[in-house]
């Protein structure tokens, strides 16, 4: 059995939910046995199981699963805050559409300060987080007509 790495150890708060699942997730997705697994753990973070991971631990396994081929299939998400399924909020069409346009014309998504910073007058928001129907519909039609000059161009 391989010694644990003293350093490794970290001795926080552990990791639960979502993240859990994604370490089970890149497991399978490597396609990796038990015990090439419980090594991997056991040499990044200094534990035999998952449900022992501090976030520490979690960021150095998820690099190495990284750096083993796992990429994360994770969907692109609405804005830190943003409503949900509420009535008069952006759908998560809009949301994918205004995302997939910001990104169209250079900003990073929709975290992007500078790409906040332009929705305001826009949305009339002060971020895109508090963006209703008719104010996604705007930053919608604002990030189409950017696209359409620049194809003009």
């Amino acid at each position: 059995m391989i010694a644990p790495n003293p350093k490794a150890k970290i001795k926080s708060g552990k990791i639960f939910g979502s993240k859990l699942k994604l370490v089970q997730i890149a497991k399978r997705a490597l396609r990796m046995t038990d015990e090439d697994y419980r090594a991997l753990l056991l040499r990044v973070a200094g534990v035999n199981s998952s449900s022992d991971l501090t976030l520490e631990g979690f960021n150095a396994v998820m690099a190495e699963f990284n750096r083993l081929g796992f990429v994360s299939t994770k969907s692109p998400r609405k804005p830190k805050g943003a409503g949900g399924t509420a009535p008069n909020h952006p759908t998560p069409a809009q949301w994918r559409l205004i995302e997939e346009r910001a990104k169209h014309v250079g900003y990073d998504g929709l975290e992007d300060p500078r790409f906040i910073a332009w929705v305001k007058p826009r949305g009339k928001v002060d971020h895109l987080r508090f963006l209703d129907n008719a104010g996604a519909q705007r930053v919608i039609a604002a990030l189409g007509n950017w696209i359409e000059r620049k194809a003009e161009h």
